[in-house]
């Protein structure tokens, strides 16, 4: 199954709110361009996930920043296709929340 597919199986339409109605029209426009990011991301992250993983972990596994990994969690979680296990030092040196995929 390519990754095309997966995005859609996976995640059909799934829309987060990412911009206020009061923000600015560049806020609007860059709202516009992360959807499609997120979802790709979405799925790049619940894949890396196959094993266990701070927001570090994954990044490590994947070519996002840890920062564009922790947007995500929370939306995966709201999709019922992660959830936290624990947690352990994570790279920062300050204790993190281990994800695992369901």
């Amino acid at each position: 199954m390519d990754k095309k597919m997966m995005l859609d199986r996976f995640f059909p339409n799934l829309q987060f709110p990412r911009v206020r109605a009061t923000d600015p029209d560049t806020s609007h426009a860059a709202a516009d361009q992360a959807k499609d990011m997120a979802a790709k991301h979405h799925l790049i992250i619940w894949m890396a996930l196959e094993t266990p993983g701070t927001i570090y972990d994954i990044a490590d596994r994947t070519d996002l920043d840890h920062n564009a990994v922790a947007r995500r969690m929370s939306e995966l979680e709201r999709m019922d296709l992660v959830y936290t296990d624990g947690k352990k030092k994570g790279a920062s040196g300050r204790m993190c929340r281990v994800w695992v995929r369901k």
